[in-house]
């Protein structure tokens, strides 16, 4: 801890700098392509949910529909996103990955993985443990907060 400072700045300011890094895309070092951060989300949450309406991805994640319907649509552009079901008289158009979003999803988080186990390659692996169990706890906690769960694969 910072001297003059509570641990919860000290957390604030270190999560500032995790938040930095983590859109500068900065563990993925090395890569000639990174998945767009949108479609990243969007794919990981179909995945671990299944097929979803734009209102329902947008109510999991807090926006507004035309910011989803606008994410959707760039995702389904590069061939990441397709149509449940497109029949007439559906109530809502449901989204799934398509099967070459599932590829490049597990691709990209495979190469993520693999940028942070570079970044920690000389941690304990108890440290390891402990961050990830508590950096899994921090996320659950704000996600019960928000009213907004992730459902986790």
């Amino acid at each position: 801890m910072s001297e003059g400072s509570s641990i919860f700045e000290d957390l604030a300011y270190e999560y500032m700098l995790i938040t930095r890094y983590s859109v500068q895309d900065l563990p993925t070092y090395g890569r000639d392509t990174i998945m767009d951060r949108s479609a990243l989300v969007l794919l990981a949450r179909l995945d671990a949910q299944g097929p979803m309406s734009v209102n329902e991805l947008a109510e999991a994640f807090g926006l507004n529909t035309s910011t989803v319907h606008r994410q959707i649509k760039a995702a389904m552009g590069h061939g990441l996103i397709e149509l449940v079901d497109d029949s007439p008289g559906a109530s809502a158009k449901l989204h799934r990955p398509s099967p070459l979003g599932l590829e490049k999803l597990h691709a990209e988080l495979a190469a993520r993985a693999a940028g942070h186990a570079r970044v920690i390659a000389d941690w304990p692996a108890e440290e390891v443990d402990t961050y990830v169990r508590l950096l899994k706890k921090y996320n659950t906690s704000l996600e019960e907060k928000l009213g907004q769960p992730w459902p986790r694969p």
